[in-house]
């Protein structure tokens, strides 16, 4: 994983005073992508990783609503976060939905790294338990190229 979207992991992991996630297991259904490898539990049964032969990460992580946020209120901490704390522009917001229909916010994120451009898409889901925080990232030109694919991963995504 290239240093920039390390750096934001990290930030986000200290969400929220660090929240842990929840139990055992994953608390939803992640959907990998066509073109995409599950990197099965060696992140953490808690935790989903999947990659492309390329090197574009796509993540997703749970961690418990508290303090009890909605939707906006978890959105602007992140946004807040990355752009105060790890140098990211927000490029834009898009509204989405996951499988179940449940809302979410699609913050995307650009950073240079030396002369290289990097995109970061940051897309949020809460519910009265848990915030879902599904990530991709990856250098812009292939960030772009594999867009529709980000997508999917996002429309057939099931928080629990």
């Amino acid at each position: 994983m290239n240093h920039s979207l390390r750096h934001a992991f990290v930030l986000l992991a200290s969400l929220a005073g660090a929240a842990a996630p929840i139990g055992c297991g994953r608390p939803f259904v992640p959907a990998t992508p066509p073109g995409f490898v599950d990197l099965g539990d060696r992140y953490g049964d808690d935790e989903y990783r999947a990659t492309t032969a390329e090197g574009l990460v796509i993540g997703i992580r749970a961690f418990e609503n508290d303090p009890k946020g909605d939707l906006a209120f978890w959105s602007r901490v992140i946004e807040k976060r990355l752009r105060e704390g790890g140098g990211y522009a927000l490029l834009g917001k898009t509204d989405v939905k996951a499988r179940n229909g449940q809302p979410g916010v699609q913050l995307r994120f650009g950073h240079d790294e030396g002369k290289e451009a990097h995109l970061y898409y940051l897309t949020v889901f809460v519910n009265d338990d848990r915030v879902f925080l599904h990530e991709a990232g990856g250098a812009k030109a292939l960030v772009e190229r594999h867009q529709q694919q980000i997508d999917w991963a996002i429309r057939n995504f099931l928080p629990e």
